[in-house]
């Protein structure tokens, strides 16, 4: 075939592709109708066509780069992600991220058994025999059992009214940066998250059996429980998806490693951006409420936070809606 007869009789094509780019230029292919949408792909898939047989049949051709540049126009067009929006992030929040939670909820009820089984274990061993405390506490030990033995707890002047909102900012970075440092142990195979899971479940069953043994339980109790669900919660869903991102790295199934990485690490920055919010509202909860270590106030924190966010993450996004496009 003859260069002039090929761009004769594929012309009107790339002119209405161009054409079709160019109007996306501005607000991007939202604009369109259905039937320019489903023109505009198939204008793409026979362009691209075009550029494979001009690349074999006209090397050197001025046309081989006109439909490389067309192409490469049309692909972003298409391609291109959303322009962020308030509608983006509602949708963030209403489907991508509790879909995410649910799809990672195995690993997340891993991250929950590898905290919670030893946290049980050093709290019985404390709570029958402080020594053992010393082992999972080290020097902390030492600071928290002689204020135990005075029948005082550790909280109890360390949230002065004056103060709560600056100790609520560090509350909420604390517990920011140790759900980060779990997610971010993904990177090692998930050995990290294992170790900071271990490590934060054995200083917590310590100092949980501790406060029993000196008769102080039912009083920490009531102060953890109004914001320990959402604090514990995240935790487990960030730390379970620094485990995702392990378990790909260790068993990439059927694709190569580096896609399944990338699959999986899309899945836990999903994960782990939708929780922070929530890491916010648990220190809040726990420099304003936990405080007054009134029983009533800190049942009903953790019986609504614990309703409103499970309802939500196991509810939310069950539909599936396809977006309409109008002009």
């Amino acid at each position: 075939m003859r260069v002039e007869k090929f761009i004769a009789e594929n012309r009107s094509n790339w002119e209405l592709l161009a054409a079709l780019t160019q109007r996306a230029a501005g607000n991007g292919i939202r604009q369109f109708t259905a039937d320019e949408l489903e023109q505009l792909g198939e204008l793409y898939r026979l362009a691209t066509s075009d550029f494979a047989l001009a690349q074999r049949d006209f090397a050197g051709h001025s046309v081989v780069g006109y439909l490389n540049h067309l192409v490469a126009q049309a692909h972003g067009t298409i391609y291109r992600g959303r322009p962020a929006s308030a509608w983006n992030v509602i949708e963030f929040f209403t489907a991508t991220f509790p879909r995410a939670f649910r799809k990672l909820a195995p690993f997340t009820v891993a991250a929950c058994l590898v905290l919670m089984i030893p946290a049980v274990i050093s709290g019985v061993l404390a709570a029958q025999n402080p020594e053992t405390a010393e082992w999972t506490l080290g020097a902390q030990a030492g600071e928290v059992i002689p204020l135990l033995e005075k029948g005082r707890l550790w909280m109890d002047d360390s949230l002065p009214e004056a103060e709560r909102p600056a100790i609520s900012a560090f509350i909420m970075t604390n517990n920011i940066q140790v759900s980060l440092l779990a997610f971010a142990g993904g990177a090692s195979a998930g050995l990290v998250t294992l170790y900071v899971l271990l490590v934060n479940g054995l200083s917590l069953g310590s100092l949980m059996g501790l406060t029993f043994h000196y008769d102080l339980g039912w009083r920490l109790v009531n102060f953890v429980i109004g914001h320990g669900v959402i604090e514990l919660t995240v935790i487990f869903m960030t730390a379970g998806a620094g485990l995702r991102i392990g378990w790909a790295i260790l068993r990439p199934g059927s694709v190569s490693r580096k896609d399944a990485l990338f699959l999986a690490t899309r899945e836990a920055f999903t994960l782990a951006i939708g929780a922070a919010p929530l890491l916010v509202v648990a220190g809040l909860i726990e420099a304003f409420i936990s405080p007054l270590f009134n029983p009533l106030y800190s049942v009903l924190a953790a019986v609504f936070s614990a309703a409103l966010m499970y309802g939500w993450l196991l509810a939310a996004g069950r539909t599936q809606h396809v977006q309409e496009w109008t002009g």
